[in-house]
């Protein structure tokens, strides 16, 4: 893998301004409509610390794709995703309130999270971005990866329904978006086969 110290700051700095951007969202949502997770779902907080893992996790996780022009569609897959997805929290904001946290010690990751976090931007899911693509992009790079990623992945998508961040149709729609502009992108072909990183990168 060569990842220059470019590469590196640019996709840590463009993490960092996402990061920004969604809370900001959420900081300013107003009327927003208000949306209930079925009732199956079950409320699991003690998920909080698989769900934060997830969310940073993924995101360095595709520093490691190996294949530069398949990295580079990695991150244009993500944040075309994600920029739709956030027009969708800007333009139709929801809220689902979340149960109250239960009493324990081993509570307290998701008490902060909740804390820092409003129950706000539910649809779509979009913390389910970069999971789909990586394992996508690692599916061809390295697929021996996913012996321990797809399991890792799968707990972190139950985390974020079961932590009532979002429901199962907007983790759905987030994978759909994300398999669009992966596909669109190249995330899943050969380099030789990615006409339109090839052409944003010229």
């Amino acid at each position: 893998m060569t990842l220059s110290k470019t590469e590196k700051v640019v996709y840590l700095g463009l993490f960092a301004l996402s990061s920004v951007v969604y809370f900001t969202i959420c900081s300013t949502v107003a009327a927003p409509v208000e949306v209930f997770n079925p009732d199956w779902v079950p409320f699991l907080p003690i998920l909080a610390i698989p769900y934060l893992l997830q969310v940073a996790g993924s995101y360095v996780l595709a520093l490691a794709v190996g294949d530069a022009v398949r990295r580079r569609a990695c991150f244009y897959a993500y944040f075309a995703s994600y920029t739709v997805t956030c027009l969708i929290w800007a333009l139709y904001p929801t809220i689902m309130y979340r149960p109250a946290v239960p009493p324990g010690w081993w509570n307290w990751p998701y008490s902060i999270m909740a804390g820092l976090d409003r129950p706000v931007s539910v649809l779509p899911a979009g913390h389910i971005l970069m999971p789909v693509i990586i394992v996508w992009a690692f599916s061809i790079d390295r697929p021996r990866w996913l012996y321990w990623l797809v399991p890792a992945e799968l707990l972190g998508a139950v985390a974020i329904v079961t932590t009532w961040q979002h429901r199962p149709v907007d983790l759905v729609i987030g994978i759909a978006l994300a398999l669009g502009f992966g596909w669109v992108f190249g995330v899943g072909k050969k380099p030789a086969e990615s006409p339109v990183v090839a052409a944003v990168e010229a």
